[in-house]
C-alpha cells in the first residue's frame, strides 16, 4: 500500500492551483521509490545531476533521476533485531554447523540481533541460536564467535544502492561476503554484489549508554565484581579497622 509523505518545502501544483505537499511513496523492486503527486497521479518529484527539482521537459533527460535511495534511521541501534537481505527473498543465515549462508530464508531464522560497541561498530548475535555472534577469524567466516573482538564490525553504507557492507574491526580491510555456492566469507571490498546487504528492522533497538558491555554476561559480571569491591574493604584497610577495634577493646 503505498504511504503519504509531507515536504518541507511547499510546491504549487500547477493542475489545480493549490498548493500541495502530499506525495505517494512508491517502493520499487531495485529498493529505491519514486515521490508521486497524491493529487496528479503520473507525475513524480524529478532531479536534476546538480540536485535541483526539474521536469520530464527539460533538456538532458537521460541526466535526470526519479529514484530515491532509501535508508532507515537508526537501524542498528542497540538490541535492534534486523534481518541481513542478500536478496528480494533471501538473507544472511546461521545454518546449524555454525557456519553462515546467504541463501537462507527471511524467516526468524536469519535474524540478527545488533549489539552495539560504539558508533558505526557493532555486533550481530543470532537470535535463533544465542550467544552465537557473526565473526571473521583466521580466513574464515562464520557465526561461531563469542562476543569478543573478532565479531566487531564496522558498518559501511552503500548510498548508491541502500545496501551496507561489514568491515572487520580486527582486520581492516575484510568485510563479510559472499561466495557463488552463498556461503559466507572473508573478502576484500570491490563494491562486488557478493559484499552488499540491505538491512531490514524487524525489532528497533534503544540508544546505547555510554560504555556499556555489549554482553549481557560480561556486564552482570563486571555488576558483581563491582559490589564484592564496595563489599570487601582493601587488605589495608581491614587492617586499619582491626587494629582500631582491638584498641577500642583494650580501653574498655
Amino acid at each position: 500500500m503505498a504511504q503519504l509523505m509531507q515536504l518541507e518545502k511547499r510546491q504549487t501544483n500547477m493542475a489545480s492551483g493549490r498548493a500541495s505537499t502530499e506525495l505517494r511513496v512508491l517502493y520499487q523492486p531495485n529498493r529505491c521509490a519514486l515521490l508521486e503527486s497524491a493529487l496528479v497521479p503520473g507525475h513524480t518529484v524529478i532531479f536534476d545531476r546538480r540536485g535541483k527539482i526539474a521536469s520530464e521537459s527539460s533538456a538532458g533527460y537521460a541526466d535526470l533521476s526519479k529514484e530515491f535511495v532509501v535508508f532507515v534511521k537508526d537501524m542498528f541501534l542497540n538490541s535492534a533485531v534486523i534481518l541481513l537481505a542478500t536478496s528480494l527473498r533471501q538473507a544472511l543465515c546461521l545454518q546449524p554447523d555454525g557456519s553462515c549462508t546467504g541463501v537462507g530464508n527471511q524467516s526468524e531464522k536469519s535474524y540478527w540481533k545488533v549489539h552495539k560497541i560504539t558508533s558505526g561498530i557493532c555486533m550481530f548475535e543470532s537470535v535463533k541460536n544465542a550467544r552465537m555472534y557473526l565473526r571473521i577469524k583466521e580466513g574464515q567466516c562464520d557465526g561461531t564467535g563469542t562476543g569478543d573482538i573478532d565479531c566487531h564490525f564496522k558498518i559501511k553504507k552503500n548510498l548508491e544502492n541502500a545496501s551496507i557492507s561489514l568491515e572487520s574491526t580486527k582486520s581492516p580491510g575484510l568485510f563479510v561476503g559472499l561466495q557463488s555456492d552463498g556461503q559466507a566469507k572473508p573478502v576484500i571490498y570491490t563494491k562486488n554484489e557478493n559484499v552488499f546487504f540491505y538491512p531490514r528492522v524487524i525489532k528497533f533497538g534503544r540508544e546505547n549508554s555510554m560504555g556499556m558491555s555489549a554482553i549481557p554476561s560480561q556486564e552482570e559480571e563486571k555488576i558483581q565484581e563491582s559490589k564484592n569491591h564496595q563489599e570487601i574493604p582493601p587488605e589495608s584497610e581491614a587492617r586499619g579497622l582491626l587494629l582500631s577495634s582491638t584498641a577500642n577493646s583494650n580501653r574498655k
